[in-house]
């Protein structure tokens, strides 16, 4: 007969009073001779590694090893998870490197005794094991996942500004080779079961209803004497391993490109990526013990950078936009979503037809509408396309890809619109043509139905003028790629109904998108902020600098993408429409560049018709190089040299001023949102924390100095935003 047991609460004193924190692990022995130990922590909605949780395992596993009923254990999470990593509060309270490095190697020493152990473990992963969580499974004797679409591994603390302390980068290299190892611990990225399976780093993938008895089955075969079957590097990925890594030469060759490629990319600002090389070639070159003895002190270094600190508080301030509605306080108890199980979205271009993929990959049933069965047909195929790099990444298997792509359909009219919950129009910023769908849409929707445009500067109250309920028009701002870009931008006007807010957000969050929300005004904020830091960089082209000098001068500060890059793909026609929007709206300090002016008179558009600052080769590997006519265009010739530091000041304190502008005005609800909105609607640097952030690291007094300098070199467009005097008079702070 099965026996519960628990491996018994924490204790601690406060104020002579003895509390008991409840239990996190939880052991049953089954019939068949099956440890099941159970994480489980019930104040979280996922279990993540902490002091109480290590320890919890290990009695667990103490106890299970010393049953002599039990012939093997299984360790499994949440009902729905199975392990989110380490405690991020508890690694960033850490404030000596040492602490960081001791954490590092006892959580090491203990997942490596899995390893050791008289019986053997196996990992039952439903849901997301990362970080922390796959390190576990990695060190198990042996993994089984669900395939269910949550079920997702892998090594994201590079995305925290950390690396994994637990071995589990080592454990990767083992199995799956260096290669492999190197490109899911700098990448950061999630893997699929399956692909997961293919590489060797999980034994079986079973459907979610058997994945426990399926675990229990291995670890009782396992416990007579069977070894894993993992899967074995096949061909020419084999005979890649044999020349790459299991020789000095080739490894010295492997780590050489892989070194320059991080040093390109990362230009410095993300160390954990260098430290996790340094960690496998010594691991490449002296062996597991001496790696790992490399990663927890790294770990510790690592854990005290001003890198990792400001990538953490972003991390919680991400965490926290999550959680938010997006209405007031005051408007929550009136204010919940609406259900959406229908959403129209009217125009199938890039935009339109992206928020469809985004859409129905959420489970929602879209009809796209455009003017003609070709811009319908090119809508349709884009999504398909979408689709299809899912499947090709293993994201997908082909049968959910066709499940997907089955919930949207096309129509060169209004039928099938009626039905919608939402309607999202996605056609060109031209107030004319959105007025005239405004019309056509509210004719026909029900009273409740939510009416947003995707409009990237045109004011909502402008798109909502002559509407028949302006309560329930608000703007949904998603960003190019849309099924790439993680931010999107929820615009209320004075009008907006709060339930109508609350419903788009809650729609944003089920295609998969970090939303915050913002009040309407030209440009928002993303677009409002962006439009001055662009502007600046095409002037700076102005005045002699070249192109490829502006953009590498940012790229240097960390942008994700660089300005005069960025403007090709937005379109040098459609940032013109857009600054002068803004420079009607907000006057001198958003005047338009003549740069701007006469790129648009000698018909370049960017990368979409061949013409812009860069020529584009074709397929993925092409490369891009300056088109040099673009100076003739201009009637300049480079030849001035500033330095890089200047260029990036220019174009950032731009951008950093109008964001606190932003906030002053109430266009921002928080500090926090337009942190989290610059880094991941923009690409303003993640180690950076955030325009808001950024101020208090270097001190509002300071930003006030160097704004001042501008001002007086270059005039009215850099007079300080009245928010960054006042800071800097008063010593204030946005964050704590």
């Amino acid at each position: 007969m099965s026996r519960d047991s628990s491996a018994g609460g924490m204790e601690s004193v406060a104020l002579g009073t003895v509390v008991r924190a409840p239990s996190i692990a939880r052991t049953e022995v089954r019939p068949d001779g099956v440890a099941v130990i159970t994480l489980d922590d019930p104040r979280e909605a996922h279990n993540t590694i902490t002091p109480q949780l290590g320890a919890e395992l290990s009695a667990a596993l103490d106890a299970a090893f010393a049953d002599a009923s039990a012939k093997a254990v299984v360790i499994r999470g949440k009902k729905d998870s199975f392990l989110a990593g380490a405690n991020i509060e508890f690694v960033a309270a850490m404030r000596f490197a040492k602490d960081a490095e001791d954490a590092a190697r006892e959580v090491s020493k203990r997942f490596a005794a899995l390893a050791r152990g008289p019986k053997p473990v196996v990992a039952c992963v439903h849901g997301a094991a990362l970080g922390g969580g796959f390190e576990l499974a990695l060190a198990c004797s042996a993994t089984v996942a669900s395939d269910d679409p949550r079920t997702v591994l892998g090594l994201p603390e590079v995305k925290l500004g950390l690396m994994p302390a637990a071995n589990g980068l080592l454990r990767v290299a083992e199995r799956a080779g260096l290669r492999a190892a190197i490109d899911l611990g700098v990448s950061g990225k999630s893997l699929r079961p399956r692909r997961a399976l293919a590489l060797g780093l999980v034994d079986e993938v079973v459907a979610p209803a058997i994945v426990l008895d399926a675990a229990c089955a291995l670890a009782l075969r396992l416990a007579s004497g069977e070894r894993p079957a993992r899967k074995h590097t096949p061909g020419l990925r084999g005979l890649e391993r044999l020349v790459m890594e299991r020789n000095p030469l080739g490894r010295a060759v492997l780590f050489g490109r892989a070194r320059a490629l991080a040093a390109k990319e990362t230009r410095g600002h993300y160390p954990a990526v260098l430290r996790m090389l340094d960690v496998l070639e010594r691991y490449g070159n002296r062996g597991f013990g001496r790696a790992a003895d490399l990663e927890a002190r790294l770990f510790g270094e690592l854990v005290v950078s001003e890198s990792a600190h400001r990538m953490m508080e972003l991390f919680f301030a991400h965490t926290a936009v999550k959680k938010d509605a997006g209405v007031e306080d005051d408007e929550r108890s009136a204010a919940s979503a609406r259900a959406v199980d229908r959403v129209a979205v009217v125009g199938a271009g890039l935009m339109g037809a992206g928020i469809a993929a985004v859409t129905v990959q959420a489970g929602v049933p879209v009809r796209m509408k455009d003017t003609d069965d070709v811009a319908v047909g090119r809508g349709l195929r884009y999504v398909r396309h979408v689709l299809d790099e899912r499947v090709v990444r293993e994201a997908l298997s082909a049968l959910e890809g066709d499940q997907t792509f089955s919930r949207l359909s096309g129509t060169t009219d209004y039928s099938g619109v009626a039905a919608s919950d939402v309607v999202i129009e996605a056609v060109f910023e031209d107030l004319a043509l959105k007025h005239e769908v405004l019309r056509e849409v509210e004719r026909l929707v029900s009273h409740t139905c939510v009416i947003a445009s995707n409009t990237s500067s045109i004011p909502i109250s402008q798109i909502a003028e002559g509407a028949m309920r302006p309560e329930r028009v608000l703007g949904m701002h998603y960003f190019s790629p849309v099924h790439e870009m993680p931010l999107l931008e929820v615009v209320r006007t004075k009008q907006t109904d709060p339930r109508a807010v609350a419903t788009a957000v809650a729609l944003g969050k089920k295609q998969g998108k970090t939303v915050i929300v913002v009040r309407d005004g030209t440009g928002f904020y993303t677009t409002r902020i962006l439009t001055p830091y662009l502007n600046e960089a095409t002037q700076v082209l102005t005045e002699g600098v070249s192109v490829d000098a502006v953009d590498d001068a940012l790229a240097g500060w960390g942008m994700r993408i660089a300005p005069l890059h960025l403007l090709d793909d937005i379109g040098i026609d459609v940032a013109m429409h857009v600054a002068d929007v803004m420079h009607g709206t907000f006057g001198e300090r958003m005047r338009v560049p003549q740069a701007l002016v006469a790129l648009t008179d000698d018909h370049r558009k960017g990368r979409k018709n061949g013409r812009g600052f860069y020529l584009y080769g074709r397929g993925k590997r092409a490369e891009k190089r300056v088109d040099d006519t673009v100076y003739q265009a201009l009637r300049i010739r480079p030849h001035a040299k500033p330095k890089a530091e200047e260029i990036a000041l220019r174009c950032t304190i731009l951008l950093v001023n109008e964001a606190l502008r932003c906030l002053d005005e109430g266009v921002l609800r928080s500090a926090r949102d337009g942190d989290v909105g610059a880094v991941l609607g923009l690409g303003f640097p993640a180690f950076r924390g955030g325009p808001f952030r950024y101020v208090d690291v270097l001190g509002a007094p300071e930003i006030l100095r160097r704004t001042r300098a501008l001002e007086q070199r270059f005039g009215a467009r850099f007079e300080p935003a009245p928010l960054l005097v006042d800071m800097a008079r008063k010593g204030r702070r946005f964050y704590g």
